[in-house]
């Protein structure tokens, strides 16, 4: 982490309930320098939770069960934010956007900070190495809707607009697309000094990065999280 900044990381690890497995992904996000990390696929049962609070890892929160949305609210340094991490389903994607903008809104007091899988493709020209699929046009639509109504903004996409990359391997279609986003509140939007796609390593998903400069966001102390509150949907 530079001095000046704080990164966050979504991530889907696909399990790390095997031991060496949860090693390599603690330490390769440590190697990031990741400061807050948003985890999907975790697979592992809540009370073993607490076994990815090592060493340098502070405070862990998870949903019960397989929810697929964990909602904290709390502060970074003196900022009072809301950070959503999202599993979407693979199928009633848009169903499953509907009920985001149902909650959401509930902590638009505060800067919204959403991180995941959404199963979806932003761009289907843009955001896959084959083809689109029949179902491209109305799932980024949906998106595209959801993103407006929360005014949430795509960073890595708003600075490469026309860019290629790809965050996703599907070995059984052999194809790569991007459908694992970070959006933030538009107005943070020139805070970002950085937002990457990492190479695919570990998982079948490449870990998505954003550096935002600290002084705007968060004022003065160092990092820290005060836990508030989760709401699961399932």
């Amino acid at each position: 982490m530079s001095i000046n900044s704080i990164k966050l990381i979504s991530w889907n690890i696909k399990g790390i309930s095997n031991k060496v497995k949860r090693y390599k992904v603690l330490s390769h996000l440590r190697s990031l320098s990741c400061d807050v990390a948003m985890l999907q696929e975790v697979h592992v049962k809540e009370t073993e939770v607490m076994k990815l609070r090592q060493r340098w890892v502070g405070q862990v929160f998870s949903s019960p069960g397989n929810g697929a949305i964990l909602i904290i609210s709390g502060y970074l340094q003196n900022q009072k934010c809301t950070l959503v991490n999202i599993y979407a389903p693979n199928t009633g994607q848009i169903d499953f956007l509907s009920s985001l903008t149902v909650v959401l809104p509930k902590f638009a007091g505060d800067p919204i900070l959403v991180g995941g899988d959404f199963n979806m493709t932003g761009d289907p020209l843009l955001d896959r190495s084959k083809r689109p699929l029949p179902s491209d046009r109305a799932l980024s639509a949906a998106f595209t809707e959801f993103k407006n109504t929360l005014a949430l903004t795509d960073v890595w996409r708003t600075l490469n607009p026309m860019t290629r990359e790809y965050s996703f391997y599907s070995k059984v279609h052999n194809s790569y697309s991007r459908i694992d986003f970070l959006l933030l509140p538009k107005e943070l939007l020139e805070n970002v000094i950085d937002s990457q796609i990492h190479r695919i390593i570990i998982s079948d998903h490449a870990p998505v990065p954003e550096s935002i400069v600290k002084d705007l966001l968060c004022p003065r102390g160092n990092v820290g999280w005060e836990y508030l509150a989760y709401t699961c949907i399932i």
